[in-house]
């Protein structure tokens, strides 16, 4: 495809994989410390790397020596196969071989590849010879790995809790994890048997990456409900605080309070100077906080400015009154008279309430 030795089953899965990366890289980088998603995020590359040296190697066309094409074309294929195997150990907790880590695995391999491929392949430039004496390691090696590490996983599998799907929210697919990753195990195991057969592009590719495909699959279902759970944690913290703050209050002491208050209005006792909600509160044998709650809901104003409009709705009664001598008095005075401490303020709450002065307001009842 392109003129190169890519076969399409390759490319498709290439076009698929990069578009994961994306999406990955994005949701990485909103939580960069979450080391699960950097394991995931690296064991994407590395299967962009492995499909697209494997894809692209040999190729007569390319600059690049047969010999380094194929050489680099059988690292990517080991760096996936460790990496993989690192990414199963550290995503599932588990450690099937006490002394055979990744290190080991690793290490085992680069010099197999060395020892058995790299140096009779530069001696002789016989591929399929070299590619004998080393793939058998490999081959014993993926074997042991799909038996022991698979064994693990199906422990994991049965001891996990059946109901985990509907109590934990946020690792909603435990056992499909699980799944994934052995089928995952299992495809990635079968890639040294596969070489050891042949050539064969367009079956290796799909075999080796469907289990990947499937990890994929669920990891993503895995991000969608993840964000949902995170999403309804922070309504539901968010519903708590609203709760929190709210105040419920007995009917009982609700009816206390507004009769109370009718009493306050009725015996004009807000005309009092220097009152508070705590005077009020006293007053009623109640709480400030009841007392608020109470006027924001029957009244739909705080403490102050309910006691200011009452102050000013008594002022505008006394002033429309032809007999009250009120309208004689100074601005001051009939402050005075309303429960303010000044003029300012009283001229202040008037306007605020009738949207004129005290003094424009008795001028028009004049006139």
């Amino acid at each position: 495809m392109f003129d190169t030795e890519m076969h399409i089953n390759t490319f498709v899965i290439l076009v698929i994989q990069v578009i994961v990366l994306f999406t990955q890289f994005i949701y990485y980088l909103s939580k960069p410390q979450d080391k699960s998603r950097k394991r995931f995020l690296i064991l994407t590359i590395t299967y962009i790397a492995y499909n697209l040296f494997s894809g692209i190697f040999p190729d007569s066309q390319f600059s690049i020596s047969i010999f380094i094409q194929n050489v680099i074309a059988y690292i990517v294929g080991i760096v996936v196969a460790v990496y993989f195997i690192f990414y199963i150990y550290h995503e599932f907790k588990i450690n099937p071989f006490k002394r055979f880590g990744v290190k080991t695995l690793f290490w085992v391999l680069t010099i197999s590849f060395v020892v058995l491929f790299v140096f009779p392949y530069y001696l002789t430039s016989d591929l399929s010879f070299s590619k004998k004496l080393f793939i058998s390691i490999p081959l014993f090696i993926s074997i042991s790995f799909l038996y022991q590490v698979g064994n693990q996983l199906k422990e994991l599998y049965i001891k996990s809790d059946p109901q985990s799907d509907k109590s934990n929210k946020s690792l909603p697919h435990c056992k499909m994890k699980i799944l994934a990753g052995y089928l995952g195990l299992f495809s990635i195991s079968l890639m040294p048997l596969i070489v050891a057969i042949g050539d064969y592009q367009s079956v290796e590719q799909p075999v080796v990456n469907f289990g990947f495909l499937i990890m994929t699959i669920v990891y993503l279902v895995e991000i969608v409900n993840i964000s949902r759970f995170e999403n309804n944690l922070i309504i539901e913290l968010s519903n708590n605080q609203k709760t929190k703050g709210t105040i419920t209050i007995n009917n009982n002491i609700k009816e206390q309070i507004l009769n109370g208050l009718i009493n306050f209005e009725k015996n004009e006792d807000f005309l009092q100077k220097n009152i508070d909600i705590k005077w009020l509160s006293k007053k009623l044998n109640t709480n400030t906080k009841y007392l608020s709650k109470t006027i924001n809901d029957y009244k739909q104003s705080n403490f102050t400015n309910y006691v200011n409009k009452l102050r000013i709705l008594y002022a505008i009664s006394k002033l429309k009154d032809e007999n009250d001598v009120i309208r004689n008095y100074s601005i001051k005075s009939i402050a005075e008279e309303c429960g303010f401490n000044t003029a300012e303020a009283f001229s202040r709450a008037f306007k605020n309430y009738t949207s004129q002065n005290p003094s424009q307001y008795i001028k028009e009842l004049y006139n």
